[in-house]
């Protein structure tokens, strides 16, 4: 029911409060008791617009990843050349966790402490992301702008960790990667000149950060 109810005021309160409850919290930790509270709705409305605590968190979870799983689609369609779909997808997601600072909790959590939700939407969308880097790593191997000796797997773990890791200190009490305003933006740069370094064959140019 929620999908044809997002406009509704009601509903937009008992995402907001519960993305930060289910975060914070994880699924377990959370009672519909306090997300009806922290929402400031009556409990009732929970199961009348989402059908329980359960589907609430089910749907924020699939939210949250169907963002990026959009943007891969518009970065295919912007580019074929692979060296310039991974910096695209690297300031692109960014750009996504900024906007949506509560992702980074909601899937360690899922990592760690593992809910329905794993088999049936994170893994998929994890997946997914690392087919897309391993089809841009192929392709740049091939069109000879990476190296042809480089292990795939390797190179496409690499490249998925250095990009999460900057999200992942986000969610670490204290901690900064370095003492600039746009830190992750900062970082990436920095990480993926590193990279490319690593990865490019010689001669080949890496491109311009897209703008």
């Amino acid at each position: 029911m929620v999908d044809g109810c997002l406009d509704k005021p009601t509903v937009n309160k008992i995402i907001e409060a519960a993305v930060k409850l289910f975060s914070l919290k994880g699924l377990a930790g959370v009672s519909v008791k306090e997300l009806a509270e922290a929402a400031g709705v009556n409990v009732a409305l929970i199961s009348y617009y989402f059908g329980g605590k359960e589907k609430l968190y089910s749907y924020i979870i699939e939210h949250q990843l169907m963002v990026m799983g959009k943007e891969l689609e518009t970065i295919h369609r912007k580019t074929q050349d692979p060296v310039e779909k991974i910096r695209l997808f690297v300031y692109t997601a960014v750009a996504i966790h900024k906007q949506n600072p509560h992702i980074d909790l909601l899937l360690y959590r899922e990592l760690f402490s593992p809910t329905d939700c794993f088999e049936a939407i994170v893994k998929v969308e994890a997946e997914r992301l690392h087919e897309f880097l391993d089809g841009c790593i192929r392709a740049a191997m091939a069109s000879g702008k990476f190296r042809r000796d480089l292990d795939i797997h390797c190179a496409t773990i690499s490249l998925f960790s250095m990009i999460h890791f900057t999200f992942f200190t986000r969610c670490l009490p204290n901690t900064k990667l370095c003492a600039k305003e746009d830190q992750e933006e900062y970082y990436v740069e920095q990480a993926l000149e590193i990279y490319f370094n690593g990865v490019m064959s010689p001669g080949a140019k890496r491109g311009a950060r897209p703008s």
